[in-house]
């Protein structure tokens, strides 16, 4: 599955035309369950504490909405959606999903995350490991190739920010997908993005807010 970066940017746009009409946490849609479920008292009250925000959305359904830092530990950082489902990310590269469905549960994707932050370009392999329908955990790897698509500048909550757009092709027998990542000049985190998941809720695309 290939997405150009025209696509992925509209996408990011949509996003945050999104995110301005949804001050109040009330109108903040969850992002997977369905119409009218009540939302998470653990994300209402981060959200009411000032909890640092992300934009999220799904390009295969169409749901979008904010997500908020819950936690942080050892550089892992998990944020928590209107209806309690997360997205566990390190330094803005995705390690796992709960709630959404098919659960990302873990990854390793160390040798992408190094590539992408310090701007390098070459072979990286990936694993992923997913909970099927069965409790059964399937462990899928993917050969990538990380390429460095140069400088660009990106408004983020109406600041321009210097960045470098990084992207990274990935394959198995079964399976190709292509990432991008928007990566701070000093190579400190992805503050934009549009990653894969898996086959069952395809790529998100993120970005972070003031």
């Amino acid at each position: 599955m290939r997405w150009p970066v025209a696509l992925s940017v509209a996408a990011l746009v949509l996003v945050a035309a999104c995110s301005n009409q949804t001050e109040d946490y009330a109108m903040v849609p969850a992002l997977v369950n369905p119409a009218g479920q009540p939302p998470d008292a653990r994300a209402a009250a981060l959200y009411r504490a000032g909890a640092p925000r992300m934009e999220v959305s799904f390009l295969g359904n169409g749901k979008q909405g904010l997500m908020v830092l819950e936690a942080t530990r050892d550089g892992v950082e998990t944020w928590r959606s209107a209806d309690g489902a997360t997205l566990i990310l390190q330094r803005g590269m995705i390690r796992g999903t709960r709630g959404f469905g098919e659960g990302l549960m873990a990854t390793d994707v160390s040798q992408s995350l190094s590539k992408v932050l310090r701007g390098g370009e070459g072979p990286a392999n990936r694993f992923h490991s997913y909970l099927t329908g069965n409790d059964e955990i399937v462990t899928r790897s993917y050969r990538c190739t990380i390429r460095n698509r140069g400088m660009r500048s990106l408004d983020l909550g109406g600041r321009s920010v210097r960045t470098r757009l990084m992207s990274e092709t990935c394959r198995n027998v079964d399976q190709e997908f292509e990432n991008l990542y928007w990566v701070t000049g000093d190579g400190g985190r992805i503050v934009q993005s549009r990653q894969w998941i898996g086959d069952f809720l395809g790529s998100v695309a993120t970005r972070f807010v003031r």
